[in-house]
């Protein structure tokens, strides 16, 4: 534990570590210092001088900002001569920033317009006009420069450059004459520019998309998760008269560490798109036609059960995106298992799943854990384009933790410039090189007999299969140098506390590079260490919850083995071009508007009944027998499981447009309708539900998830924050031999919707 010192401020003692900031310790002493330019992620400069104090034994008032507390120290933030030194400050901040807060998107929530009330005086001694300049300066196609607000914090300029890491923009000219601008010869296309916006104090760089539409004030703000990726960003949604106005990001420090990428941020606008579906539609005459929801219902489980019954449950299919909720998803494979006894299932087109060994199929590490990582190698990721955030804290381990970066892959990448080691392969071939890795570790006893304990029994299939990576051949086959071969291989001996971020194989795309890491990892005993483990990496938002729900066709809630494989996304595919699949119920998928679509758009021609569940009237849309409206990320309750395990919450933040219902709803309705009886009435009943029948979510409750969200237990990691009870959970497919099948009148039986 870090050394403690005593200090007093205001007449409150706090005991603090050594070294904290007088800004830091104030809070924690529950005194407010007002600041501009500091920030707690971001080194402190002194250049605002709001957050002048005086301390006892001290000459002159000082930044608190930049003096670290000292034992016995006693500290004064309200003095004659504090609240003098203020007025002051923000009489010289204002001596040029214009007055035009009515119109300023800052204005509701703005800390210069805060502490101008709190502290500055009705008279200014500066007579002199205010400088103008042109305005608006458009940096970028998404952020706004006001010039002559900007107070030169530099908070924007100190983001771009220690935390983004891409200095794309910074300070131009000297002396009153300074301004943010974008570096010479650039463009601000940083992937995190937009959090520029909300460090900005004062309104001088605000969004294009947001800029003169809401007053803040005006908005209804709802928390939510960011539908762009599998880090799991913790958002906030703000919304006026059921429109999304814009997205802010809303700290969950664990998981986002309070950044969002501009994906995140500005990827909003089609929730409010004049295409959106706001009504069923069934095909009569060859036509799609507005139908209400009784008959859509109706047509899509009247249709499924003739077909089951005629053909059989191997007739019928249903691919649902990995963009869904855990309700969504679990509610969709049940009405297949339980009500249509159809195993074809996936959550998108994709082979058969081949589960990872060793253990489930998730990463078993943290994502705040990479920080206590000594080693990540990076075996053919780019987080950067694919989970952006996640690349800020990669490079946060490295650049103030010391974490070691090693790169393994064909393209070079952000952070294959900070990597001590990059291993520049052939496309394809990283595989080949993580296996040499290995062979080089367990021949030359690297690991010494720690190797054939934490392998048990795979140790000698393991040490069979990479004794034919030798770096000769490895070099022949990934032209990768056999010398950064071994040197990496004797930098990975020498800890256990290594994170192996790869990419998770497509189910049916080749798993060579997965089988590697987990191997990797198992031999140098990195599952089971704090800043260590697999990271196996997705692409969207819920790939993670798809695979625990059982969205694939060999695989059963809770990462089970099903006794009996159904199809897989494309194996139903091949099935309706043969005629073999008469029905397929797609969720948030189309197929037919993918780039040379003409095989899948023929084989969807010869399906008998086409349901679709939509937001927008897609290519596949547009050739469905039934298209349900559904709900966007900002219409939906429920939860997503990110790349770490953490189950979170999302809420409504606006009504579904029109006669549009949120899609757990929807497949409620149809299994209702096909006898389910199953009476949800809120999303927060499906997911208890699936967490009492799921042993990996059991203990979980929705009422539990708060809004920072829960893991679930990796078996033998050493972080677990779900709480386990410990019953016995019996699994409802356990119970599907022993239920009665369904009666003649409830067959027959048409509900209400």
């Amino acid at each position: 534990m870090a050394d403690l010192v005593k200090v007093t401020i205001d007449g409150r003692e706090a005991l603090v570590p050594k070294g904290t900031l007088l800004t830091d310790a104030a809070k924690q002493a529950g005194v407010d210092i007002p600041v501009f330019c500091y920030h707690e992620k971001m080194h402190p400069v002194g250049a605002c001088r709001m957050c002048l104090v005086e301390i006892e034994k001290m000459p002159r008032v000082q930044t608190a900002c930049t003096t670290p507390v000292s034992d016995g120290m006693v500290v004064h933030t309200d003095s004659p001569m504090v609240l003098m030194a203020r007025k002051g400050v923000l009489e010289f901040l204002l001596c040029n920033h214009p007055l035009d807060c009515p119109v300023c998107d800052k204005g509701g929530e703005c800390p210069l317009q805060n502490i101008t009330f709190k502290y500055a005086s009705d008279r200014s001694r500066f007579g002199e006009g205010k400088r103008h300049f042109v305005k608006p300066i458009r940096l970028s196609e998404k952020i706004v420069l006001d010039r002559e607000r900007c107070i030169m914090c530099t908070r924007c300029v100190r983001f771009v450059r220690e935390i983004a890491g891409d200095e794309s923009i910074t300070l131009i000219s000297r002396g009153s004459r300074s301004y943010v601008g974008v570096m010479p010869g650039r463009s601000f296309d940083s992937s995190f520019s937009g959090n520029t916006i909300e460090l900005c104090p004062v309104g001088a760089l605000t969004s294009s998309k947001f800029r003169f539409r809401a007053r803040v004030w005006e908005l209804t703000e709802t928390p939510s998760i960011c539908s762009q990726c599998s880090v799991g960003c913790n958002i906030t949604v703000g919304s006026r008269n059921g429109e999304v106005m814009r997205l802010t990001a809303r700290e969950n420090t664990p998981v986002d560490d309070g950044w969002l990428c501009d994906r995140g941020r500005f990827t909003y606008e089609f929730v409010n798109s004049p295409e959106r579906i706001t009504t069923p539609m069934v095909r009569r005459n060859g036509k799609l036609m507005p139908a209400t929801w009784n008959e859509a219902l109706e047509t899509v489980f009247r249709r499924m059960r003739q077909m089951r019954e005629i053909y059989g449950g191997e007739s019928l299919g249903g691919i649902i995106s990995a963009r869904s909720t855990n309700e969504e998803l679990y509610l969709f494979q049940k009405m297949f298992r339980t009500r249509l006894r159809s195993e074809n299932l996936d959550h998108g087109l994709h082979g058969q799943y081949a589960q990872p060994e060793g253990g489930v199929d998730a990463a078993s590490g943290s994502i705040e854990g990479l920080e206590s990582a000594k080693v990540i190698l990076l075996a053919d990721v780019d987080p950067i384009q694919q989970q952006p955030v996640l690349d800020l804290r990669l490079k946060k381990a490295w650049q103030e933790k010391g974490a070691k970066l090693v790169s393994i892959g064909s393209k070079s990448t952000d952070l294959t410039k900070r990597s001590s080691t990059w291993i520049s392969t052939k496309e394809g071939s990283e595989a080949a090189v993580v296996k040499g890795i290995l062979h080089i570790m367990l021949a030359q006893g690297l690991l010494g007999g720690a190797a054939r304990q934490r392998l048990g029994d795979r140790y000698d299939v393991v040490a069979q299969t990479v004794s034919e990576f030798t770096p000769e051949r490895v070099r022949e086959a990934a032209g990768a140098s056999p010398e950064e071969i071994r040197r990496v291989a004797e930098l990975l001996a020498g800890t256990s506390q290594i994170a192996v971020l790869f990419p998770r194989p497509l189910p049916g795309a080749p798993a060579g590079l997965q089988e590697a890491c987990v191997w990797l990892a198992m031999a140098t005993g990195c599952l089971r260490e704090q800043g260590g483990g697999l990271y196996p990496l997705s692409l969207e938002c819920n790939s993670q919850g798809a695979i625990d729900m059982g969205l694939l066709a060999n695989l059963l809630p809770g990462q089970l083995r099903a006794g009996s494989a159904g199809l897989s996304g494309l194996q139903m595919v091949k099935a309706a071009a043969e005629g073999q699949l008469k029905a397929l119920y797609l969720v948030g998928i189309d197929p037919a508007g993918q780039k040379g679509a003409e095989q899948l758009r023929a084989a969807l021609e010869k399906v008998e009944l086409l349901v679709v569940q939509d937001i927008t009237l897609t290519a596949t849309a547009q050739m469905a027998h039934v298209v349900l409206p559904g709900a966007s990320f900002a219409e939906k309750d429920g939860t997503y499981t990110n790349l770490e395990r953490r189950v979170q919450r999302l809420e409504a933040a606006v009504p579904c447009v029109g006669e549009a219902r949120q899609d757990w709803e929807i497949i409620a309705g149809v299994a209702e309708g096909l006898g389910a009886g199953w009476g949800y009435k809120k999303a927060g009943e499906v997911f208890d539900a699936l967490a009492a029948e799921l042993p990996l979510y059991s203990g979980l409750r929705f009422a539990d998830l708060g809004e920072k969200g829960l893991r679930w237990g990796y078996p033998g990691a050493p972080e677990t924050q779900a709480p386990h009870d410990g019953r016995e959970r019996h699994l409802w497919y356990k119970r599907l031999e022993a239920q009665e099948p369904e009666s003649v009148q409830e067959q027959e039986q048409e509900p209400s919707v």
